[in-house]
């Protein structure tokens, strides 16, 4: 999973503005192909751990590049805080999609995810019922993420949408994390019909029904792992991309099967390791129709003795709901 080959060239490192969910100050590299994030030493101590001993989750996670210095930081900004922040003014709901900037020198850098598509549809599911650490967390703070999880479908649902971005066939619709705030469990369907819209133009029903089936088992696959796994991940996502430009969606569907069936979606922890092994470092990997990833490990821990992490367990569940309402939907 991790490469160190490619040599990045700081002075051509612009903005990336494309993220459906996020903080200022992540950047990408000229080709697109990688993007550097702000992060703090925890997160890349997750992302080492993770390659070390952990190589089924890792092949959940983008790939990981290394880290890069990024010179003197920022004024501090609670990272957690600012994306969380409830609006209190109209002027606050118009505001960009992106919190504020994390102080620090350090950044990992990370596979693009929407690399390699025409035009890609983002989802991003921010997981879990509690946003926080417990042990680590203000009690201020602690009390502002509680009324963000009571007030959202964080709290009944162990998700939210927090932010996604969908090609409308011209340009992008944005969505950000205040309008993910306004639903609840009765309705959270009405996003995840918005944001899949696009299958209905671009695909027959039934093509439509068997990627919405393929991303439902790599969601799955996230489950699976982290079943198996002791580890707490607060304010983890979960990263939905499709190809949201018709036509190249189409020649896509049109090939021959490229992801496991549902029947498939639980791979043995050996099978994982295999197909990392098999992974060349500089392969280009062919044209796909979507990713699934889990990001944002910032608050991310592997715990030992403490048992399956219920919290983003139970959320990822109730993804994997909405999907199959989803599917039922198509076929009926």
């Amino acid at each position: 999973m991790a490469s160190n080959s490619k040599k990045l060239d700081t002075s051509t490192l612009k903005a990336f503005e494309n993220a459906a969910a996020g903080h200022d100050g992540v950047m990408s590299d000229p080709t697109g192909e990688m993007l550097i994030k702000p992060c703090t030493d925890s997160e890349v101590q997750f992302y080492q751990q993770t390659l070390q001993e952990h190589p089924e989750f890792a092949e959940l996670m983008p790939t990981f590049m290394g880290t890069l210095s990024l010179g003197a930081p920022a004024q501090a900004v609670d990272s957690t805080a600012a994306h969380d922040l409830l609006a209190t003014s109209e002027a606050q709901k118009t505001e960009r999609l992106h919190g504020l900037q994390i102080a620090t020198e350090t950044a990992i850098v990370l596979e693009n995810l929407e690399h390699g598509f025409k035009q890609p549809n983002v989802l991003d599911l921010k997981l879990g019922a509690r946003l926080y650490d417990p042990e680590k967390t203000a009690s201020e703070k602690a009390e502002r993420l509680d009324k963000v999880s009571a007030e959202t479908t964080s709290g009944s649902l162990n998700y939210r949408i927090a932010g996604m971005k969908v090609w409308n066939g011209n340009s992008y619709d944005v969505y950000d994390k205040f309008y993910g705030r306004k639903f609840n469990a009765d309705n959270i369907s009405d996003g995840f019909a918005t944001f899949f819209a696009g299958l209905a133009t671009g695909l027959k029903a039934d093509e439509a029904a068997e990627l919405l089936e393929t991303i439902e088992a790599e969601i799955a696959k996230c489950r699976h792992v982290l079943e198996r796994a002791e580890s707490r991940m607060y304010s983890a996502s979960l990263l939905i991309v499709y190809e949201g430009d018709t036509g190249a969606l189409d020649s896509l569907m049109a090939g021959q099967a490229k992801t496991p069936r549902l029947q498939e979606k639980a791979p043995t922890p050996g099978e994982v390791q295999k197909s990392v092994e098999e992974e060349e470092e500089d392969e280009e990997d062919p044209p796909t129709a979507y990713q699934v990833k889990m990001i944002d490990f910032a608050h991310a821990t592997w715990t030992p003795g403490k048992g399956r992490d219920e919290n983003v367990v139970k959320g990822i569940k109730n993804v994997e709901d909405q999907m199959d309402q989803l599917i039922s939907s198509l076929a009926g």
